[in-house]
């Protein structure tokens, strides 16, 4: 009989044994191309939690994504979407040459004007998607979701009560120092999936670096997950078969050289500037965008018409499909005493509201034309 124990203690022991040692062999599968997930992020250190939960739907196979999340100002449901080359989109314009950032914005009515929901280049606003997504000038690279590192290593079987299950736990073998927080020293990282390979939840730690930074130790669970993208979730990536003309914000803004303060003098001296818009019209490809400098007096820039502008003797740019990057010539000659901010006004095609705002400073002084006035500038009281 107690032979027969023995043998049953020998038998669960290496059973055990070899249980272990499969996962700790055992690298996890990670997060597919293709699913759909609820997730709640918490931090356990900043006021950075999501509030409710979100949905994500990823397709990296067709290169989109989107992110349904709650609304800060009115708590409505907001909408983050990129598609890459996207139905609907205006032959040859920028949204058709690479991604796009849908926005379904209720919360900020006020910047989704005519009910326009997108944005091309370059992107401000990315909503819940990873900054690592942004390149340097502004542009989308998606890239595969959470990646996970080579130097994870099997820990053990936990509990996860917040979807009520058991994982398998893989940390990093980078160690996180979190001495500002108190915390100490936890893995860098660290993840958790089921047997059948479904995420479950993540921890990213980083330590702070310098004496005005922070710690961070943030958590994400993923409430539920489907593999792949089923076909009732497939119209959430639906577009209108044709988007209004006037719509995004194709066109943010203009290049202008050189960026500096300019003076004229009423002996003659004059200065100037090249300007371009950053990408070409949208509507149509056809809308003639006209360029205006809108004086913007203030307090200190006091002055209203300091200068008089003419582009090849016409007091006006206007840009077409044709010249939109070509840089067009501003001559400013003296129109009066004083400093003048100016700001460049693109109309046209109701392109109004698109550009973003740019100034410029103009001088009209005693003084050298294109260098500087006598003196102080004439500004202030």
């Amino acid at each position: 009989m107690e032979q027969q124990v023995f043998l049953v203690v020998i038998t669960l022991t290496i059973l055990l044994i070899q249980h272990c040692h499969s996962h700790s062999e055992q690298q996890p599968k990670g997060f597919p191309k293709q699913f759909v997930a609820i997730l709640n992020q918490t931090s356990y250190l900043h006021q950075k939690d999501s509030g409710a939960p979100e949905q994500l739907v990823y397709d990296f196979i067709n290169q989109r994504a989107r992110f349904d999340i709650k609304g800060w100002r009115a708590k409505q449901n907001e909408t983050y979407m990129i598609q890459f080359k996207p139905n609907g989109a205006e032959l040859e314009s920028p949204a058709a040459q690479g991604y796009t950032m849908f926005n379904f914005n209720p919360d900020y009515p006020e910047v989704t004007k005519g009910n326009c929901w997108y944005n091309t280049l370059p992107i401000k606003d990315f909503g819940a998607f990873p900054y690592s997504w942004m390149t340097a000038d502004g542009d989308i690279d998606m890239k595969p979701w959470f990646p996970l590192p080579d130097n994870l290593v099997y820990k053990s079987i936990e509990w996860i009560p917040e979807v009520q299950i058991n994982a398998l736990r893989y940390d990093s073998s980078d160690i996180c120092d979190l001495k500002t927080s108190g915390i100490g020293k936890v893995p860098c990282l660290s993840y958790f999936e089921t047997n059948d390979d479904t995420p479950v939840k993540t921890i990213q730690a980083r330590a702070a670096k310098g004496s005005f930074d922070t710690d961070e130790y943030t958590s994400v669970f993923y409430l539920s997950f489907i593999n792949g993208i089923p076909s009732k979730v497939e119209p959430l990536f639906n577009l209108p078969a044709q988007w209004p003309s006037t719509c995004g914000n194709a066109n943010n803004g203009y290049s202008q050289s050189p960026v500096r303060g300019f003076v004229v003098t009423p002996d003659g001296g004059l200065d100037n500037f090249t300007l371009t818009l950053q990408t070409p019209p949208v509507h149509s490809l056809g809308d003639e965008v006209t360029i205006n400098f809108r004086p913007q007096p203030d307090w200190y820039y006091n002055g209203t018409e300091c200068a008089k502008f003419t582009v090849n003797g016409n007091p006006k740019i206007v840009f077409t499909k044709d010249n939109w990057n070509k840089p067009q010539r501003v001559d400013m000659k003296f129109s009066g005493y004083g400093c003048c901010s100016y700001e460049i006004e693109g109309i046209g095609g109701s392109y109004e509201w698109q550009y973003q705002g740019q100034t410029f400073v103009v001088y009209g002084c005693d003084g050298v034309g294109g260098y500087g006035c006598n003196g102080k500038e004439p500004c202030g009281a």
